[in-house]
């Protein structure tokens, strides 16, 4: 269930590339309320919570389910130019229509079929699709209901108090590295072909359907069209491992990568065959031996009741799988499980179900 975005009509100086740290506002919020899919960031998660003052996190925990599932528009840039500061883009979310604000915000609290533009005059059906997702939701749901312009001033308000009581410092720590990544993008891609300057920030795009087309492969079924749309590509670090695409009317489109990691993340295609490696009982026996010291495969071959042949090709496949050294020593070959990489396969497979 890919995310395509249509590319016909557009063209490359549609595209604008640059930093928004509201969209990294976003990125900590989204992470601070889903924490399990962040473990990078473990540290900085809970320090920063524990920062917190009370009545923030309050309202922290009562706004989650704008960014908790998916990511609330509002929170990422509502018009250009990038590069903007954060104090300039909370005052774009003061200054929207009312109506754009209602539907930006009711889409990400509901975050399923309920069409946003229908919430104002099917209020009541509204609230309960949000109820039927979660308490939380519907509560969510009453209060933008029951008055929008309250609602906008308290999240504006809980939007600064990030800003002064964590963000600040954590942009100030970021920043320099997103607009490194930022120009160093508009470099890498000058004069490419449009599609191809889409989906070279992401190893999880490709372009499709000859150049018309990008495909993103992500948990959605939906398609974007660029046609008389801007498009702001925008690098994040705190939204590692989720690329974002969002395409909602009246609104330029954005995605919002994850900046270049040291080594790519592995696709499900990849964590697939890793899993299967390791999942044969033989290998797993020979893990739990390798796990502990370094052997040979003679001594192997021993221990496993195993032919020599036999175990050189299931220490081939551990190889392919990455997770398995092998060092000479004299005459002989010792074997030993990576450990390290072995951990990181879990970290691996979250990213890429996550992404």
């Amino acid at each position: 269930m890919p995310v395509l975005l249509d590319l016909r009509g557009a063209k490359s100086s549609d595209v604008e590339i640059g930093t928004s740290p509201i969209s990294e506002l976003q990125a900590c919020l989204h992470s601070l309320a889903e924490p399990d899919h962040h473990l990078e960031y473990r540290s900085w998660l809970v320090k920063t919570d524990e920062s917190l003052s009370p009545d923030l996190r309050h309202r922290l925990t009562r706004f989650a389910p704008l960014w908790a599932r998916r990511r609330c528009r509002l929170l990422l840039p509502l018009s250009g130019p990038l590069d903007a500061s954060v104090d300039t883009e909370i005052e774009r979310i003061a200054l929207l229509s009312e109506r754009d604000f209602v539907e930006a915000a009711a889409y990400a609290i509901q975050g399923g079929d309920f069409d946003p533009r229908q919430a104002i005059s099917q209020q009541g059906e509204f609230i309960a699709a949000c109820e039927a997702r979660s308490f939380s939701r519907g509560e969510l749901a009453g209060l933008l209901m029951a008055d929008p312009g309250e609602f906008r001033a308290t999240l504006v308000r809980t939007l600064a108090d990030c800003v002064e009581e964590f963000f600040a410092g954590e942009w100030e720590r970021i920043h320099d590295r997103l607009r490194d990544e930022a120009d160093q993008t508009r470099l890498r891609l000058r004069g490419l072909p449009l599609a191809e300057l889409v989906s070279s920030v992401s190893p999880a795009a490709q372009p499709v359907q000859g150049g018309r087309a990008v495909r993103f492969d992500k948990l959605q079924n939906l398609t974007v069209s660029l046609h008389g749309n801007g498009v702001f590509l925008v690098p994040t670090i705190h939204g590692r491992p989720h690329l974002i695409i969002r395409g909602e009317a009246g609104f330029p489109v954005v995605v919002h990568y994850p900046v270049a990691w040291q080594s790519q993340p592995a696709s499900i295609d990849e964590m697939q065959q890793q899993l299967t490696i390791l999942s044969d009982p033989a290998r797993l026996a020979l893990c739990r031996h390798l796990v502990n010291e370094a052997i040979t495969t003679s001594d192997l071959a021993r221990r496993m009741n195993m032919t020599r042949p036999q175990v050189s090709r299931h220490l081939a496949k551990l190889r392919v799988a990455g997770v398995l050294t092998s060092e000479k020593s004299g005459r002989y070959v010792y074997h030993r499980v990576d450990v390290d990489k072995l951990m990181r396969i879990g970290v691996e497979l979250l990213r890429a179900i996550v992404r």
